[in-house]
């Protein structure tokens, strides 16, 4: 299962603190949730790395300023991703904006310690219709913001709750084959995913990939970019795989699916892409079904 050529990954985190449908299960906090990844990332070389915040968190409970501080101070930088994560396919523009101003104001002194300002659309959703796509990212643009992609996900949100569940139970062994498979997913995604987006641009691009603040994931996270350094994944900043020419596509055609970059880009060309990779789609169902019954 060996990468024959070094892939190039911007990784990025979302949801920081705290998700807000989330709450962190016994055992866990939105600081030790995010120091572990912290932690993860130092230990396997990713540095410089962007986290999105959702600022609702900070105006609810000031004291989680500190988890912010902490991860800056690890050498990390902050961007924006909205004041209550809205999807901008299910509000308006005027509202949606509204979102981004108020998350400037909570997330300014962090932000301003950033090299870029970067801001996440919730959901990756560049808006269903043209004036509201329009009206976004000329907003962000009088803001000084560069939006940010994702060409890789991993989709642990489902395979928290399938993992919470198991624990819940007290399922030790689905808990550790859980944690075992999703390592191995990720990699089997992050391949197919960045093999789609170089023959969708004809070039190698720098793929940038995405995990986010739940407890699964901050239990994986080491032995996941231990493993994607192991098959040959060289980490880079988010800054310089953003300044490739391939992202000035970024919010750039109406979408309302749920999909990354470059399969946007070619669903909306009328030649949609596979999402999931092919080798994963039975084991992506069998953790949908153990992930039943949970919202957070």
């Amino acid at each position: 299962m060996g990468v024959q050529k070094a892939i190039r990954v911007a990784f990025t985190l979302d949801d920081i603190p705290l998700w807000p449908k989330s709450s962190p299960p016994d055992g866990f906090t939105e600081a030790s949730i995010m120091q572990r990844i912290s932690n993860a990332l130092t230990r396997n070389g990713a540095s410089g790395v962007y986290g999105f915040g959702n600022s609702w968190s900070l105006a609810k409970q000031p004291e989680l300023a500190t988890v912010l501080d902490a991860w800056v101070d690890a050498g990390h930088y902050v961007g924006n991703h909205t004041h209550n994560h809205p999807v901008l396919t299910e509000i308006g523009a005027e509202r949606y904006c509204w979102e981004i101003d108020v998350a400037d104001g909570h997330l300014a002194p962090w932000l301003a310690k950033a090299p870029t300002r970067f801001f996440r659309y919730t959901l990756c959703h560049w808006g269903d219709m043209e004036e509201k796509r329009a009206k976004v990212r000329g907003h962000l643009a009088t803001r000084g913001y560069k939006p940010a992609e994702v060409t890789s996900w991993w989709y642990e949100w489902h395979w928290n709750r399938a993992w919470r569940n198991a624990r819940d139970r007290g399922d030790q062994s689905a808990m550790t084959r859980l944690e075992r498979d999703f390592v191995e997913a990720c990699v089997v995604q992050l391949r197919h995913d960045h093999a789609a987006l170089r023959d969708y641009f004809g070039r190698d691009v720098p793929s940038i990939s995405l995990g986010h603040t739940v407890p699964f994931f901050a239990e994986t996270a080491d032995a996941l970019f231990e493993r994607l350094v192991a098959e040959g994944v060289e980490f880079i900043s988010l800054d310089e795989a953003a300044a490739d020419p391939a992202y000035e596509r970024v919010a750039s055609v109406v979408s309302s699916k749920f999909l990354v970059y470059h399969q946007k880009l070619a669903d909306a060309e009328g030649r949609p892409l596979p999402v999931l990779a092919p080798d994963l789609e039975g084991l992506h169902q069998s953790v949908l079904v153990e992930a039943s019954g949970r919202s957070d």
